[in-house]
């Protein structure tokens, strides 16, 4: 099968590298590299204890998309370098720290 310029995501993860805060007010989110992989950190805090609590995934990619696998479903991650955001289905946007 010839791939095609569809198969390919529109930038790649090094240019996402960094610390992003939610227009939203969602969790922040970290995204950084270890030594094979790209991985999203998810930084919770309960409102009740004011303690932080991360959870971390790997960044996979389907196709041209990124996304994390998170329990049951798929979050896709893109990204708009003319604007510098950052967009996590049904997290909403982030703009960079």
């Amino acid at each position: 099968m010839k791939r095609t310029k569809e198969d390919y995501p529109t930038f790649n993860l090094f240019s996402i590298v960094g610390i992003w805060e939610s227009v939203n007010l969602n969790p922040t989110v970290i995204i950084y590299r270890n030594d094979k992989d790209y991985l999203l950190s998810i930084i919770y805090v309960s409102e009740t204890t004011k303690q932080a609590s991360p959870a971390t995934y790997v960044i996979q990619k389907d196709g041209s998309q990124y996304f994390i696998a998170n329990v049951s479903k798929r979050l896709y991650i893109d990204y708009n370098p003319a604007k510098d955001v950052l967009s996590i289905s049904s997290l909403g946007d982030y703009l960079r720290n």
